[in-house]
């Protein structure tokens, strides 16, 4: 039995065994084992297709296979055989991270080949792109070409152990792709590719490059228009915080600006982190067939403690909601995509509520659930609420008008999620700035048992957080320093 047929046969034999403790309801997940980054992320045949990085044989970081899952509505997921396994030459240490296009009614994966033949000594890793094609969608065949982009291909000035993550896309009849690369002075570059049948290759030049004052290796770039507006969107290793943004070991950022790909140029006007949360990385998105640009990412953090793998559950990981991305005042606004409104169920609404000091309200409680509530914050200097609650734990947010910032707390979220990050005032608390809208703050909470996602003001900003309290945290408590008034308040519970 190869490899592919190792990992799909293993699934179904042990896929019952993983404890669903903390397993979420609507957010996208594994059936067993190890998942990270989205990869081929798509809409193909009626039915949008997303695969991921995966190891299926623990609950830690492995040798990359790509796992796959599709729907009809971007929240319902039907699991999928896994689509590819490190069994080539060119990708003997994993099938790392890439993308998708549809080409003639064929689905084509364009990824990583991952080679490390001396473990422990990264000189001698190699990284280089290859191709996968389909007609099912399902099962896929590697072609004869690959690798299709190598180190030969490589400008002088790039490292050929970091060169990795292609995002494929079409521009009239020639394709392109950009790819996430390491310049020799150890920071991370865009480099720029072009192609009239995916096989052949041309080197169009260095898109972007931080010049080591950006973060170091650049991974998973996406580079797409909305309006008149180009976006490229990657991830910075170790990017150095800058006041509350980046404050993760990695991050997700997002530029704004014009790109001519003929000129390999990027002209950026704006930089910003794409989600202020703890565990929002690699995004990849997707134009559909409604022509909304859908985002969706990896809904974790490197070099953080997991507790389903500390527990041995036998499963670790998820995606975040897919989420509608707009650019609305020069900023990009990220929306929950309106399918989820579906699989709402068992709505509670309150309307013109008075909060001072401490509040909970019959019904508002859950751990499986969506939240939406206007609050009129009157003169108070510090409102929100605090969820997920029992004696022991509390997942708090709330909006301090002093410093002009909605603020996230998990440190009492119930299980330790400490990592890598040495500075103890960041460890369990999130910061991003917001702006009142006349005096008023709009929140949309979605909580999904592990997981809670906060858009601000109509999506202008959002939180996305792991959190492991116990399962009788379900309490929710309103709060504030002075009178304010919530004057609308829903709760839906989430069921698929």
């Amino acid at each position: 039995m190869n490899k592919l047929e190792n990992a799909r046969d293993y699934i179904k034999q042990n896929k019952d065994r993983v404890n669903p403790a903390y397993r979420p309801e609507y957010h996208a997940a594994a059936e067993i084992g190890w998942i990270n980054d989205p990869n081929g992320f798509c809409y193909f045949n009626g039915e949008y297709h997303l695969f991921y990085q995966y190891y299926p044989y623990a609950s830690q970081w492995g040798p990359m296979h790509w796992g796959h899952i599709k729907s009809k509505d971007l929240v319902k997921w039907e699991q999928l055989p896994v689509a590819l396994a490190p069994d080539m030459y060119y990708d003997a240490s994993g099938c790392f991270s890439g993308s998708a296009i549809e080409v003639d009614g064929k689905l084509y994966l364009m990824y990583t080949g991952h080679i490390d033949p001396d473990p422990g000594n990264p000189v001698n890793i190699r990284q280089i792109q290859n191709i996968a094609v389909s007609e099912d969608g399902i099962n896929f065949e590697k072609i004869a070409e690959n690798p299709v982009i190598g180190t030969k291909d490589l400008p002088e000035h790039a490292l050929v152990q970091d060169f990795r993550d292609p995002k494929v896309f079409r521009r009239g009849d020639e394709f392109y792709t950009v790819v996430g690369s390491r310049h020799v002075d150890g920071s991370g570059q865009i480099l720029l590719y072009k192609s009239e049948n995916l096989i052949d290759w041309s080197y169009l030049g260095v898109l972007a490059r931080s010049k080591n004052k950006f973060g170091k290796m650049w991974e998973c770039p996406d580079l797409f228009e909305i309006d008149d507006t180009s976006v490229l969107i990657m991830s910075p290793q170790f990017l150095q915080n800058d006041g509350d943004k980046y404050c993760n070991i990695h991050s997700g950022v997002y530029l704004l600006g014009n790109c001519n790909l003929e000129n390999c140029s990027f002209d950026c006007n704006t930089v910003d982190e794409i989600d202020g949360g703890f565990d929002f990385y690699a995004p990849q998105t997707l134009l559909d067939e409604n022509g909304r640009h859908v985002m969706i990412a990896w809904m974790q953090m490197w070099d953080r403690t997991l507790p389903t793998n500390v527990k041995k559950h036998g499963w670790a990981g998820a995606m975040t909601l897919p989420r509608e991305i707009k650019i609305v005042n020069g900023k990009l606004h990220q929306i929950p995509v309106e399918e989820i409104k579906q699989y709402r169920i068992n709505q509670i609404s309150y309307n013109n509520i008075m909060v001072e000091d401490f509040l909970s309200l019959e019904g508002i409680e859950g751990q499986k659930i969506e939240l939406e509530l206007t609050i009129d914050s009157q003169e108070a200097v510090k409102f929100g609420l605090r969820l997920l609650m029992d004696e022991s734990n509390a997942t708090v947010m709330y909006f301090d008008r002093k410093e002009g910032k909605f603020i996230f707390d998990r440190s009492k979220n119930g299980e330790d999620l400490g990592g890598v990050e040495t500075n103890e005032s960041k460890m369990g608390i999130r910061k991003t700035a917001v702006e009142l809208w006349d005096n008023k703050l709009k929140l949309r909470i979605f909580i999904d048992r592990c997981s809670v996602e906060i858009f601000i003001q109509d999506g202008e900003r959002a939180m996305t957080s792991t959190v492991y309290p116990s399962d009788t945290a379900t309490n929710i408590e309103f709060f504030s320093d002075k009178q304010i008034i919530i004057e609308e308040l829903n709760k839906w519970e989430i069921k698929l």
